[in-house]
């Protein structure tokens, strides 16, 4: 049995997923295959043509794919990462988008906002903290749109991580990708007074710091806009860290425009980058527009990698010599930091949240010694 959950966010995430399928079917051609997700929604006659024995299964059909295999549910629980102290746990709190960015392909496949109901997260939440998961990132397509109306409550994101927040036990509790319209002060409230259970770090998709580039991207805010949110986090969360989406070759973007938004990044001095080259979506807007040449999206994409490896080095520096908290990783012997480093320390880190002190760098990552043994 296999189940593909596939994405189609860029043309590489299709061909990575067609290609999966193909080899999936030449390998085991015998397999029951289930397929499914935003490509599997988007293009099923792509996902047909790459395995034609494979059942394809739309958003709206996801429930039923245990059925499919013979079996039922499993209870939430049971779904829950193994009690060993070493899993961040991902949390879906909302689905999707329903804004027209000219690049993107996701709202005409998950059109419809969707926020899960405040229980059913509280109820997700008590069970992590009982199998001892030291991390939690909350997700969803558009995070900050989270809005539950209850029982005459409502509920919004700050709302829900005030309740998230209640729930006794040894986590914290980080956001995933945020809109910068989404960006609240009283988010930044509840990063300041939280003592560290809210973790101080926000990826807000930048995309273009040149305001010519963001209105043919139909994005709806301005670089000003966007650096007066960032500032205001700083202010609110002086130690915390600041990363960002941005593509690469836009169509029609000048030279003048990719570096008017190259020193704009520059200039707000992010600590890491998400560096994505544009990828032609169908039956978006930018689709229909000319691209530039690969070898200027090439160069331009350098670029943007070349400042990301400055600021992630610079964001490395900046905590030797001083305390961070972890959430252990892979084998225990590097943990996730509460601003988003990758620290490796002497020893094992045991289960829950290690305090531990950064001493300095090897190749460039930060290294510890735990203070606490937990």
């Amino acid at each position: 049995m296999c189940v593909v959950n596939t994405c189609t966010v860029t043309a590489e995430a299709d061909r990575e997923a067609l290609a999966l399928l193909r080899r999936v079917t030449r390998r085991n051609p015998a397999a029951r295959l289930v397929v499914t997700g935003c490509l599997a929604e988007r293009a099923p006659d792509l996902v047909r043509a790459a395995a034609p024995h494979a059942t394809v299964v739309g958003h709206a059909g996801k429930a039923s794919i245990p059925a499919l295999f013979g079996c039922a549910p499993a209870p939430a629980e049971a779904a829950l990462p193994a009690s060993n102290g070493r899993s961040r746990a991902f949390l879906k709190i909302q689905d999707g988008c329903n804004m027209a960015c000219a690049y993107c392909t996701i709202p005409s496949i998950r059109p419809t906002l969707v926020s899960l109901p405040v229980a059913e997260l509280l109820e997700k939440t008590r069970a992590y903290a009982a199998a001892g998961v030291p991390e939690i990132v909350l997700c969803g397509v558009r995070l900050g749109r989270y809005l539950r109306r209850d029982a005459g409550t409502r509920t919004d994101l700050a709302g829900l991580i005030e309740r998230l927040l209640e729930v006794p036990g040894n986590f914290r509790v980080r956001l995933s990708s945020l809109e910068v319209t989404d960006a609240t002060d009283r988010l930044f409230t509840l990063m300041r007074g939280a003592g560290g259970r809210l973790c101080p770090h926000l990826h807000l998709p930048l995309q273009s710091g040149c305001d010519a580039t963001l209105k043919r991207m139909k994005r709806w805010y301005t670089a000003d806009f966007y650096r007066r949110r960032a500032d205001a986090y700083r202010a609110a969360a002086p130690d915390g860290s600041l990363f960002a989406d941005v593509i690469a070759g836009f169509p029609e973007e000048t030279d003048a425009e990719h570096e008017e938004s190259l020193g704009f990044a520059r200039d707000l001095q992010f600590d890491g980058l998400h560096v994505f080259r544009y990828s032609p979506r169908p039956g978006t807007a930018a689709a229909r527009w000319k691209a530039p040449s690969e070898r200027v999206v090439s160069a331009r994409a350098q670029a943007w990698r070349t400042l990301d490896f400055e600021r992630r080095g610079a964001h490395a520096r900046r905590a030797v010599g001083r305390p961070r908290v972890l959430a252990p990783a892979l084998d225990g012997r590097e943990g996730v930091s509460e601003d988003f480093l990758t620290v490796r320390v002497d020893g094992v880190l045991g289960r829950g949240l290690t305090p531990v002190r950064v001493t300095g760098l090897a190749g460039g990552v930060p290294t510890g010694t735990a203070r606490t043994a937990v």
